[in-house]
């Protein structure tokens, strides 16, 4: 999820389970290394969060039959997790961190998006080291820092296993299709070479002049 793109790719809920599922030890690679170890303790490793009960029912079906189709315990255990819907997320006094935090909002419509985008912020900038929006495809959030995330280009995913999985049905709830966005707190911007301790107190000079 570090890879980042202006092209767009629609994508089904199925198929953003099957990039989490391969997402993920990826993810747990990153928060067990020495850099990373002060945080490590207190981050959950992943958030699912629905717009209202009926998508959390959606969700949980689709990750009972994804848990179902897997023979591993990691998937297992993500298949156990109790999504959380955009109000139990603000009433929430002291939110978790997550180290992936995935919001799957397809129905929301843009003027409901504007009371909740105070909630993505908070997460953006505090709660979640990785963040993924799925939204209706006629809203853009580039205005608020995220960048739209081809899941298709993704060259170590594996597409067309998923696509043999899905039903060729569009109708079902689990296969209507968005748009996603993400901010990943590690690489959201490049490091300026003035920024590089390279580039300090003219290191060419060092031993050679008295500072």
């Amino acid at each position: 999820m570090t890879k980042h793109t202006a092209s767009r790719s629609d994508i089904t809920l199925p198929l953003l389970i099957d990039y989490i599922d391969a997402l993920l030890p990826s993810l747990v690679t990153q928060v067990t290394t020495p850099t990373t170890t002060e945080h490590t303790d207190e981050s959950t490793e992943l958030l699912w969060a629905v717009q209202d009960n009926n998508a959390r029912l959606a969700l949980k079906s689709q990750l009972k039959d994804h848990v179902m189709s897997k023979d591993d315990d990691a998937v297992a255990d993500a298949g156990t997790l109790q999504p959380l819907t955009l109000s139990e997320l603000i009433q929430q006094p002291t939110p978790d961190r997550y180290e992936l935090a995935c919001f799957w909002l397809p129905t929301l419509s843009a003027e409901l998006l504007q009371q909740y985008i105070p909630l993505f912020m908070r997460y953006r900038d505090l709660y979640a080291a990785h963040l993924l929006i799925a939204l209706d495809n006629t809203i853009d959030l580039k205005a608020y820092g995220f960048t739209p995330f081809d899941i298709l280009s993704e060259q170590s995913f594996d597409v067309d296993r998923v696509n043999q999985n899905q039903s060729p049905s569009s109708d079902t709830p689990s296969l209507v299709s968005a748009t996603l966005w993400q901010f990943n707190l590690y690489d959201y911007k490049q490091l300026p070479n003035w920024l590089n301790a390279d580039y300090w107190a003219n290191p060419e000079n060092w031993g050679k002049h008295r500072w």
